[in-house]
Parts: C-alpha cells; structure tokens; sequence
C-alpha cells in the first residue's frame, strides 16, 4: 500500500494539542511529546517519513541534543530511561490514530509494526 505524501499543516496543529485528540491517556508524556515532535514535522510527508521524525525526536530527546542545530535540548522528556522512550515509540500508532487518515495511519502503524517485528527477530548479543 503506498499514501502519497500529505500536508502537515493540521496533523501539526492536532500534535500540538494531542490532549484533545487521546483524551485520557495512561501516558500524560505522549502531549508533551507530541508537541515537542510538532516542530519536527515538515510541511509534506509519507507515512515513513512521519515515522523516521518521530524517532529522530526520540533519539534528540534520549541523547538531550538536538541533531539539526547540535545544541542541548532543555525539556521535560530529556534524561529518562530507554523504557520511557520505548513506550514513546509503540504509541507512535496511536498518534497517527489521533491526526491521521484511516489510511495514513494504517501505513504508519504498518511500519512501526515490521520495525517491532524486525528487532524482535534480531538475535540477542
């Protein structure tokens, strides 16, 4: 299945106040994510690409440098354990749930969903 590539402008809004969107959440860090990962977004993406934002973010919040400018990050989802960004990472669907298409969101969930399968077929060191 391939989405053409969709305007950002109002999946950004919608990341921006996710708390309308996944109202009741056990994870209050996916709002305050999702307005982090807001700025990140271009103004066109694919479903991939959407997917490589939101873990480049993850990867700037976990190392607590930005990877665009190389300066620290100053943020409330910096500095925690690799599990909190984990849980970031599978909620990634929910997300797209949340301000995507149906079909968008299906594409995204697919991929998260492969890359979870592909690390979890890799053999342990």
């Amino acid at each position: 299945m391939r989405v053409e590539a969709q305007p950002m402008e109002e999946p950004k809004r919608k990341l921006a106040r996710l708390e309308e969107f996944i109202p009741d959440t056990a994870n209050g860090m996916i709002y305050d994510f999702g307005r982090f990962v807001s700025v990140y977004l271009n103004p066109r993406l694919i479903p991939l690409g959407f997917v490589t934002v939101c873990e480049s973010a993850i990867h700037d919040l976990q190392k607590g440098v930005s990877s665009v400018t190389s300066r620290p990050i100053v943020y409330g989802l910096v500095g925690h354990s690799p599990m909190i960004y984990a849980r970031l990472r599978l909620e990634l669907p929910n997300i797209a749930d949340a301000i995507f298409s149906a079909e968008f969101a299906g594409a995204v969930r697919a991929l998260v969903n492969a890359k979870h399968v592909a690390l979890a077929a890799r053999p342990s060191r």
